[in-house]
């Protein structure tokens, strides 16, 4: 079984994404709210996937300087997601080391169970 931490989505959203993985995945999810508990998560417990929002539904803190947060420290090999909605952003987060995300409206689609299956399947 995988395990897959997400992190910082808001509450309608973080059942949504849940329902997803666990629908098409052999998976246990588990749920952070604030961003900046995420080494912590990390340093006790190793993921298959961290699937980080853009800004944190709770603490208003960057998923992309979480992502460099995380790259720097340089401890973790996990692979790190960010859903946005924006190009730039995701494009942006990329670049810092995380792996192709996908963006809210998109949730739905067959592409990104196909993206999510890369690391869960």
């Amino acid at each position: 079984m995988k395990n897959v931490l997400i992190v910082g989505h808001c509450d309608q959203d973080n059942p949504q994404i849940t329902s997803l993985i666990e629908k098409n995945f052999s998976a246990k999810v588990t749920r952070e709210k604030l961003l900046k508990k995420i080494i912590g998560c990390l340093e006790k417990q190793d993921y298959d996937l961290v699937i980080i929002n853009r800004i944190g539904a709770f603490d208003q803190e960057g998923g992309l300087e979480l992502i460099k947060e995380i790259k720097k420290d340089g401890r973790f090999d996990t692979p790190l997601m960010m859903v946005t909605n924006y190009k730039e952003q995701m494009d942006k987060a990329i670049e810092c080391g995380a792996v192709e995300g996908y963006g809210k409206d998109k949730l739905h689609d067959k592409k990104t169970v196909e993206l999510l299956r890369k690391y869960l399947g």
